[in-house]
């Protein structure tokens, strides 16, 4: 929540299907089917149901997220929070019991709103190792000699 305790918060016995928009903190108690998208905190209640994509500045999980959920900040699962879908984020902390269906990028080129093209207008590429080449000899002579 906001240092005044301000925030938007959907009910336990609410469905909201749609989009839903917040600068400061969302709490959702209920089920929610759609997309969120805020600057602040999202609080995901114990019991809570989304059927969402979700793009926050950070994320309290303690119910259920079926969709992709990106955040520039933080990502934190509960012990009884799930997602199934893929997680972007800063930083992740998973608790004991939580549960985690899919991919994740985490860490500071995870976070959401990085640029994904270049200057240039082309794609951006990540610089890549150079793959070590081995090269193998045949066997010399010497060492099949003792073979008939």
């Amino acid at each position: 929540m906001t240092e005044n305790g301000e925030a938007t918060v959907i009910g336990a016995d609410s469905y909201f299907r749609g989009e839903l928009n917040f600068n400061a903190a969302a709490k959702i108690k209920g089920r929610f089917e759609g997309q969120i998208s805020g600057k602040g905190e999202l609080q995901v209640a114990n019991g809570a149901q989304y059927k969402a994509d979700v793009a926050v500045g950070s994320a309290l999980i303690d119910g259920m997220i079926q969709g992709n959920l990106k955040a520039l900040e933080v990502v934190q699962l509960n012990a009884d929070g799930v997602v199934q879908g893929n997680i972007t984020a800063a930083k992740m902390v998973m608790t004991e019991g939580a549960a985690f269906y899919g991919k994740c990028a985490i860490g500071p080129d995870g976070a959401v709103n990085k640029p994904s093209t270049a200057a240039s207008g082309k794609p951006a590429v990540a610089p890549t190792k150079p793959t070590p080449t081995v090269t193998t000899a045949p066997p010399s002579t010497a060492a099949v000699a003792g073979k008939k």
